[in-house]
């Protein structure tokens, strides 16, 4: 493509016929020649490239393996999840323990706590409190 537009902007500088005529206006004719050159050259091979960079970033930003970060695990099922984990409790931990983790962590992620923020960290925390309750009831029932 560089070479097609290497060649008729070559053709159009040698070319008689101008948009502003060299043999009239003089100078200002090879400015023109110019003007229409980079015009050329800006629609052709400029634009694409910046086009196709802007499009790798896009991709890019859309899988963050090529960036050298760890891949997003899926979210694993309620059931899934340790309770343990999920209370960032040891295995083991007392029943006092449960009790303190689990009442520390509701009052965190309770929804009406972050309903300030928005829509979507309300939606967050409501899963998150949903996780922590089922943990502590699946802890509790033992």
């Amino acid at each position: 493509m560089k070479l097609w537009i290497l060649l008729l902007s070559v053709l159009y500088l040698l070319s008689p016929i101008d948009l502003v005529p060299e043999r009239v206006f003089g100078l200002l004719g090879f400015i023109e020649d110019a003007f229409v050159i980079g015009a050329l050259y800006w629609y052709f091979i400029y634009r694409p490239a910046r086009l196709k960079a802007r499009q790798q970033i896009a991709d890019d930003s859309e899988e963050p393996e090529r960036l050298g970060e760890e891949p997003v695990e899926p979210p694993q099922s309620p059931a899934e999840k340790d309770p343990y984990e999920v209370l960032g409790l040891a295995k083991g931990a007392s029943e006092d323990e449960i009790k303190h983790a689990y009442r520390e962590l509701a009052n965190k992620y309770h929804p009406d706590k972050v309903s300030h923020l928005g829509d979507e960290f309300k939606t967050i925390a409501d899963k998150k409190f949903k996780d922590i309750q089922r943990a502590y009831e699946e802890l509790t029932r033992k």
